[in-house]
């Protein structure tokens, strides 16, 4: 009995298109790239968090810009006693005095209840600007934190991509695997039933059969390796318990790369949220440097006041207040100190966002000779599965017919496979190349 021979290239040409995935199983959800991209920003929690960040310290900002307005507040106050100066003062403050100290009445009066309503309104003057500059900060460090989210979104979109190409390279690693087990399990048959009719020696099927079990073993291990990549894709895009998505679609055709070094890095200097923040975070700094400055000048506030006091319900007097309060710390042992601990930060702020800029471009260097390298190893790479596999194809025949040995057509399949997950390998490395590149620039 003769075995029906098995040919692989259709198969891992199939496995290798676009579109080709494994079955999707029941708590497996497809996604597109462009689908895993928005819901990262939907539903990423730490993308999530620093949304809520950049919301607190908008609310901070604001409640400081907020300071400089005029504050109304309200006051009641009620005591009861039969102290002679508590109660001369509430009669007076009621409008309620009479001559009725005569005889010691005032020596000794009767415990008297007294209500206190008040109506006040604050109004900070801030001449000096020492209230403006520190709303200016908060601002400073509201943008701040406003860009340092948007970087952080294009770091997040950048790790989607690199787990969204390693999870579809896995996967399709697997079905390639899958197609040469087959294989070689069809061999083993083959091989198994040319025994049985004495026409090879059993020592070819015991070869046959390890490398079938080789396969097995390559194939748990790819398997596994592709159910770690689509677990980092989960988490990144906050998966709940109980679902995993699957990748639908492979790196698309691998274009020139355009624009040269420098003009990547100009763009990543004008275009990169990071920086951004890092000079909105020494802005912030300046404006606390000059804040702690103007510690030395005074504070000033406008106030007014309405009051109405009452021992009797119906009866009540009211009275004004209108004023200027200046305060004036003349003696700070902490002021200095304060000073220059506020210099020393805002140096360092300017320092932080040169740094920044000095490792955008390197980023971007590193990144674009990556794209670079990348697209070449893809060209030495291109073509390789359909060489591999023809030349496959023609041993495994020659073995049929006797002209070649079982060790040319093993030989030949691993050449084969190799070069088959080489092309597949360097098309996801491609994509995530030139996803990098755009992260750098910040332009992804």
């Amino acid at each position: 009995m003769k075995a029906k021979s098995a040919f692989p290239a259709l198969g891992l040409v199939l496995a290798l298109a676009p579109g080709a995935r494994a079955t999707v199983e029941a708590n497996e959800v497809p996604i597109t790239l462009a689908e895993a991209l928005d819901l990262a920003v939907r539903a990423n929690p730490e993308l999530q968090a620093d949304a809520a960040r950049v919301d607190a310290q908008a609310a901070r900002a604001e409640a400081v810009r907020r300071s400089r307005r005029p504050r109304l507040g309200l006051a009641m106050d009620w005591v009861r006693t039969d102290q002679p100066a508590g109660v001369f003062a509430s009669r007076l403050d009621a409008g309620r005095f009479a001559a009725d100290s005569e005889g010691g009445a005032m020596n000794d009066p009767d415990a008297l209840g007294h209500l206190g309503t008040s109506l006040s309104l604050e109004v900070p003057v801030d001449p000096f600007g020492k209230t403006r500059r520190l709303a200016t900060a908060a601002a400073a460090e509201r943008d701040a934190a406003s860009a340092g989210a948007r970087d952080a979104v294009l770091e997040v979109r950048l790790r989607v991509i690199e787990a969204y190409r390693q999870a579809d390279l896995a996967g399709r690693t697997v079905a390639v695997v899958e197609g040469v087990l087959a294989v070689a399990r069809a061999r083993e048959a083959e091989i198994e039933a040319r025994v049985e009719a004495g026409g090879v020696l059993q020592a070819d099927l015991l070869r046959a059969r390890v490398r079938r079990r080789d396969r097995e073993a390559e194939l748990a291990e790819r398997t596994s390796r592709r159910r770690m990549a689509e677990a980092g894709l989960d988490r990144l895009l906050g998966a709940p318990a109980g679902t995993s998505y699957r990748t639908t679609g492979g790196p698309g055709p691998v274009d020139s790369l355009q624009g040269d070094e420098a003009a990547w890095v100009e763009r990543a200097l004008r275009e990169r949220p990071g920086l951004e923040s890092a000079r909105r975070r020494a802005a912030a700094a300046s404006a606390v440097a000059r804040h702690e400055k103007s510690g030395r000048l005074p504070d000033v506030d406008l106030f007014g006041q309405v009051r109405d006091d009452r021992i009797e319900v119906s009866h009540g007097k009211q009275s004004f207040s209108v004023g200027l309060t200046l305060r004036w710390r003349l003696l700070d042992p902490s002021r200095r100190t304060r000073e220059t601990a506020a210099a020393a930060e805002e140096r360092a702020a300017a320092f932080d966002a040169r740094a920044a800029s000095d490792q955008v471009r390197l980023e971007v260097v590193i990144a674009y000779r990556r794209a670079v390298s990348a697209r070449a190893r893809h060209a030495a790479t291109v073509g390789g599965l359909e060489e591999g596999w023809e030349a496959f194809r023609v041993v495994q025949e020659r073995r049929k017919a006797g002209l070649a040995t079982l060790t040319d057509e093993l030989d030949t399949e691993t050449a084969a496979l190799g070069a088959a997950l080489q092309e597949i390998a360097a098309a996801a490395e491609v994509a995530v190349a030139d996803a990098a590149l755009r992260r750098a620039a910040g332009e992804l």
